[in-house]
């Protein structure tokens, strides 16, 4: 009998895991938290691989919000859910704005603040000159690198 390409394998070495991560591309400062399933060897690994998976944002050091062990049936459930859902089949932006009715619910937003010297957060402070509030501090830190 012929194997498919989706059918899992028992006897494979490694362990399945779901990894629930942080992906974007639904509004600035927002998430929308999907489980993936992973085959690795230890929690560390499956970590490190749903990291690299597209849509998961990569460069948020709390991109992964859990790891959990589970069995094969679970890990192939999941499998299955995750290819019906409508945030991961869609390919290009004109789908996936079409589609945004459908996970909009599950969109939550991201508790970040900006790291210190970051533009939102030099935009916000207040920078005086003598007693002369600068109008563009930006501007004038980069003209007046000393100060």
């Amino acid at each position: 009998m012929k194997k498919t390409k989706n059918e899992i394998k028992k006897n494979e070495n490694g362990k399945y895991f779901l990894v629930t991560a942080k992906c974007g591309h639904v509004r600035r400062g927002n998430y929308i938290p999907i489980t993936f399933a992973v085959r690795a060897e230890n929690g560390k690994q499956a970590a490190a691989i749903a990291r690299e998976l597209p849509r998961v944002k990569h460069d948020h050091p709390d991109a992964i919000l859990s790891v959990t062990e589970v069995t094969v049936e679970e890990y192939a459930r999941q499998r299955k859910v995750n290819e019906y859902d409508p945030y991961l089949c869609v390919s290009t932006r004109k789908d996936h704005n079409s589609v945004l009715g459908l996970f909009e619910h599950r969109i939550l937003p991201e508790n970040r603040t900006a790291a210190p010297g970051h533009k939102t957060e030099i935009s916000k402070m207040r920078i005086y000159s003598s007693k002369e509030k600068i109008r563009h501090p930006r501007k004038w830190l980069r003209m007046n690198p000393a100060a």
